[in-house]
């Protein structure tokens, strides 16, 4: 699924900015909070454009803590919760990238 495609379809399935909490009124931000896209090679960049991968957040939230570690420190037991465990690790082991313990950790840890 291309990224604009996704971000039509998270504002179809939420309402709710995923670091304030509050309503969003269709107007936001969609963020790759886990796995950037400096993160994986050119090849496989449309695979992060995935709901697993892709937070809403209203602009300013965005703006003000989307590149920090609280962000994802904040969104791992959400996502962990709203898709489970396992679907997360598959999603980032689907990736087949070299380094992926660190986000393998965050999600396990998020439980």
């Amino acid at each position: 699924m291309n990224r604009k495609d996704l971000k039509r379809k998270l504002f179809d399935e939420r309402d709710r900015c995923d670091w304030c909490d509050h309503w969003l009124n269709n107007e936001g931000d969609m963020h790759e909070w886990l796995l950037k896209r400096s993160a994986v090679p050119k090849s496989k960049k449309n695979k992060i454009f995935d709901e697993r991968n892709c937070s809403l957040l209203h602009h300013h939230c965005h703006m003000e803590f989307g590149q920090t570690k609280a962000m994802r420190e904040k969104l791992a037991p959400i996502f962990v919760s709203r898709y489970g465990t396992e679907s997360m690790l598959d999603f980032i082991n689907s990736l087949s990238l070299r380094s992926s313990h660190e986000y393998i950790a965050l999600i396990v840890d998020a439980l």
